[in-house]
């Protein structure tokens, strides 16, 4: 990524956007998953990635909760797009 503050790329496409953020709460265990506007299909890998680790508490519910998370988000900021 470009350090000029009027360029960006399209896996960014609002560098000065603030993260995102999923929580989940396990256990005794708390997930906080921070990530930046275009990084959505890299989360959800590493998502599917850790609930396949069997040396992992993170399961496949555990993914779907913190997905449909993002999915609600996004579609909030969606929603917060759209004029009047």
């Amino acid at each position: 990524m470009q350090s000029n503050s009027d360029s960006h790329n399209a896996k960014d496409p609002s560098p000065n956007s603030k993260p995102a953020e999923l929580v989940l709460v396990k256990k005794h265990q708390r997930w906080v998953f921070r990530y930046r506007p275009g990084e959505e299909a890299s989360v959800l890998r590493w998502l599917a990635d850790t609930a396949r680790d069997p040396s992992c508490d993170f399961d496949w519910f555990d993914a779907a909760v913190l997905s449909h998370q993002m999915g609600s988000q996004m579609h909030q900021q969606l929603k917060d797009m759209m004029p009047g």
